[in-house]
């Protein structure tokens, strides 16, 4: 998931650096490959078409993010929680910087806490960030 202007920026770089690595192995003529090499040849083409499949899927989720038009994130179970309040932050239109002051901290440990999707954030502060983002979080405990 991209969750700030710098991986946006580094994701769509790599975007074109794989897809111009496709076009060239695309052109690359396989009659003269015996079978493994055709094989690998392919292996290659798929992997970089996944690889390319998955940036397009990043880039457009975090610009939808971006464009404020996101009104609801749903997830199934509270271990999706980090990357939703990294959602959140997006949609509201906050770098990480801001949210940090906004919480009084330093951007550095916003950018700790969304790198490691908030394993080591207290519960104190995650619905400090809960707060400052303004979102409302529906509760729900289902015995199984």
């Amino acid at each position: 998931m991209i969750s700030n202007e710098r991986q946006y920026s580094i994701t769509r770089a790599e975007l074109k650096k794989f897809e111009a690595s496709l076009a060239e192995l695309e052109t690359k003529s396989t009659s003269t490959m015996d079978f493994n090499d055709r094989m690998r040849h392919q292996l290659y083409l798929d992997a970089l078409n996944s690889q390319i499949d998955s940036f397009k899927e990043e880039i457009v989720e975090y610009e939808r993010l971006k464009s404020g038009t996101v009104q609801t994130l749903n997830f199934d179970s509270l271990e999706q929680l980090p990357d939703a309040l990294i959602k959140a932050r997006i949609v509201r239109g906050l770098t990480q910087g801001q949210l940090a002051t906004s919480l009084g901290l330093k951007e550095q440990q916003i950018q700790q806490y969304e790198s490691t999707r908030y394993a080591n954030a207290s519960l104190s502060r995650v619905m400090a960030v809960h707060s400052v983002l303004n979102i409302r979080i529906k509760e729900e405990v289902i015995f199984q």
